[in-house]
């Protein structure tokens, strides 16, 4: 991942997965901030918080749906997420949630806890590595600790999820990861520094080249 700014990844199909997914329960509006290619990813909530946000101005792009009290993983649940409300990035624990979000045309993303290699292994053994099926590495900052060849077994997409407070910790997992999880004031955080690079650098560009004495 090369920026944060305007920059969408190809999933094989839609949709486009943002480079900052915004972390927010829904029970209050989260607008991404101006110039930051980011949405919104609703966790650690409940149904009728979830169906309330969809139905708002700023609704979610994404649901960590195991998180969502009163909502199941079954066919009916599924069709009402990704149909009914639009939210076409699924994250979940289970390999079958994700492969049939993918099959129903969307984004699954299955979570990978990587807090030790033999829990990262575990994770990928049930991975259903097929088109439209990503990973979420947890917590986000292990990305930047992976050899090559463990970086490569991550089946892509691949989120970078948790623990990530500053926004140096969210440029180095960047780099490596096509979309990062961050909370509301560390994406503020992220545009400002991204805008404040952009007009540092708009002044380099016009300054007057001047012949050394």
């Amino acid at each position: 991942m090369t920026s944060i700014l305007h920059l969408e990844r190809d999933v094989s199909g839609p949709p486009s997965l943002p480079c900052v997914l915004i972390a927010s329960d829904g029970r209050h509006p989260v607008h991404p901030p101006p110039g930051l290619d980011a949405g919104v990813l609703v966790r650690d909530t409940d149904l009728a918080a979830v169906v309330h946000r969809a139905g708002s101005d700023c609704p979610p792009v994404a649901v960590d749906i195991d998180s969502v009290a009163g909502l199941g993983t079954d066919e009916d649940a599924l069709r009402f997420v990704t149909g009914r409300l639009g939210v076409g990035i699924v994250l979940t624990r289970r390999s079958q949630v994700a492969a049939r979000v993918a099959a129903l045309g969307h984004l699954g993303l299955v979570h990978v806890f990587a807090y030790d290699s033999t829990g990262m292994a575990r994770s990928l053994e049930t991975h259903p590595r097929s088109v439209r099926v990503g990973s979420v590495l947890s917590p986000a900052q292990v990305i930047v600790h992976l050899r090559p060849e463990e970086l490569a077994r991550l089946p892509r997409p691949v989120v970078a999820y948790g623990l990530i407070e500053e926004v140096a910790d969210a440029r180095a997992c960047a780099q490596l990861a096509d979309a990062i999880v961050v909370r509301p004031p560390v994406a503020a955080r992220l545009a400002a520094d991204a805008m404040g690079g952009a007009l540092e650098e708009g002044v380099r560009l016009r300054l007057p080249v001047t012949s050394a004495p």
